[in-house]
């Protein structure tokens, strides 16, 4: 029988890391960023052109989507990330249900890698809820050494997610990544052993 594991965090929580040492050690990996990134590259279910209409030409060059620029457009005004989500998340949500359904025939456990697990409602397609924590000031320094971004751009992406504290409400299990990559490859390997397998 599959476990279905919905992993989230926050931006930059160390959420993708979990979910490479959860690969390493059997599972199988839906993840949604990608899957939201070839959504609007390969303008699946129109979801391209819709974003055009919705937030204008200013976010094209050579025809081409500025994801950064969206990046700070949305971040900044929680009613256009919402306007955003309307576009690419019944589209993701059908790519993930394709995708999770392929992965039962060869994994015993799939986890879900996904910053906007419970924002989307995918919690509804997971066994559990597993969420990786880390301090705000670690996300901000990781945002800002990751994906160059200033001071400012980094804190409105921490800013227009769900709480933490909301996220961890929901949570089945907690991944503290606070510390140091081998504590938290610990954690998940006992997790993996105590949990997953044998079940």
């Amino acid at each position: 029988m599959t476990v279905d594991i919905g992993l989230t965090g926050n931006i930059a929580s160390g959420k993708s890391m979990v979910a490479a040492i959860m690969r390493e050690l059997g599972a199988g990996v839906v993840d949604a960023d990608l899957i939201g990134k070839q959504v609007l590259a390969a303008n699946i279910d129109g979801a391209l052109d819709k974003v055009r209409a919705a937030f204008g030409d200013q976010l094209f060059e050579a025809g081409q989507l500025n994801r950064h620029a969206l990046g700070n457009l949305v971040f900044s005004n929680s009613s256009l990330l919402e306007q955003l989500n309307s576009i690419t998340v019944p589209v993701m949500t059908r790519m993930i249900v394709q995708q999770m359904g392929a992965l039962h025939a060869t994994f015993d456990v799939v986890v879900l890698d996904a910053a906007i697990l419970i924002e989307a409602g995918w919690q509804e397609l997971v066994d559990e809820v597993w969420v990786v924590r880390a301090s705000k000031n670690e996300q901000l320094q990781r945002l800002m050494t990751r994906d160059g971004l200033a001071y400012g751009e980094a804190i409105s992406r921490i800013e227009a997610q769900m709480p933490l504290r909301s996220k961890l409400a929901r949570a089945d299990v907690v991944i503290d990544n606070t510390t140091d990559i081998e504590a938290t490859r610990r954690q998940v390997e006992t997790l993996w052993m105590t949990r997953l397998q044998n079940r």
